[in-house]
């Protein structure tokens, strides 16, 4: 849903790290959040794994040497009907960011990359920032309902407002704070706590996180820059972990100048 009263497109980057690469695949998490992995496999499953490989193939399935020909992979792509926009409909470059309310590195992203991003890419109308949520359940547990909060803020056409106030009180998420935040912001509390109940807002969040999953994004920030053609966003450029904001404008020149030549991106 858009937030029709913040139209045109407006946090710590905690670890100085090196800079982040942006890659559809192999890319390294630099200043990320990210829940748990599960352990490698042992050695006896393993042994079982090769076993079955080895009776797989005796099993009467033909194989054919020689060369394979290999189809051609559409370069992924990112639903942005209903999303949160921000900037001109017009810009036809996007900046998807997968996030998480109580993530610091989130937060860091925020208070300090992405204002001068909003000022120089957002605001001139060269690019729209697009918000998407992915809440790591697992080890933020107020991340769910604070993207609820922010959600249920957005049917009142006030989400980024509510956006930027959890992120302020990044430290202090809590099921109390949620209504207080709601009656500073002018809302309808009414319809606002009526809608922090309504099981189908949490359906809504849970389509970002498996679009996420669908792109191999599992930790917050994550990044995608590509190009806009209506409600979807074809994927360019993705970066997993807290980007600098010249990774940013090298990433979107890039894609202005292939863009202005009228030649096709290439995903990497």
């Amino acid at each position: 849903m858009t937030d029709s009263s913040h139209r045109r497109v407006g946090s710590p980057r905690t670890h100085k790290t090196g800079a982040t690469i942006f890659l559809v695949v192999a890319t390294i998490l630099l200043g990320s959040c990210t829940t748990p992995t599960p352990a490698p496999a042992s050695a006896s499953e393993q042994a079982t794994t090769e076993t079955r490989q080895r009776s797989s193939k005796s099993s009467g399935i033909a194989y054919q040497e020689g060369a394979v020909s290999i189809a051609r992979i559409a370069p992924p792509t990112v639903g942005l009907a209903g999303a949160h926009r921000m900037g001109s409909a017009q810009a036809t470059i996007g900046i998807v960011e997968f996030s998480d309310y109580q993530c610091p590195y989130c937060r860091g992203f925020h208070d300090q990359v992405f204002p001068r991003l909003k000022k120089e890419y957002v605001d001139t109308g060269i690019a729209q920032f697009i918000h998407k949520d992915l809440p790591l359940k697992t080890i933020h547990p107020q991340a769910l309902p604070a993207a609820l909060a922010a959600s249920c803020a957005g049917a009142q056409q006030r989400f980024w407002p509510m956006h930027e106030a959890l992120y302020a009180n990044n430290g202090r998420l809590a099921p109390t704070l949620y209504p207080q935040l709601g009656r500073e912001l002018g809302l309808d509390e009414a319809k606002f706590m009526a809608c922090l109940g309504d099981a189908s807002r949490e359906q809504v969040i849970m389509r970002d996180v498996v679009e996420a999953r669908g792109l191999g994004i599992t930790g917050t920030p994550s990044f995608v820059i590509g190009k806009i053609q209506g409600d979807v966003l074809t994927v360019v450029r993705m970066a997993k972990g807290a980007a600098s904001f010249e990774d940013f404008a090298q990433e979107i020149e890039k894609l202005r100048k292939t863009m202005d030549s009228g030649a096709t991106p290439q995903t990497k």
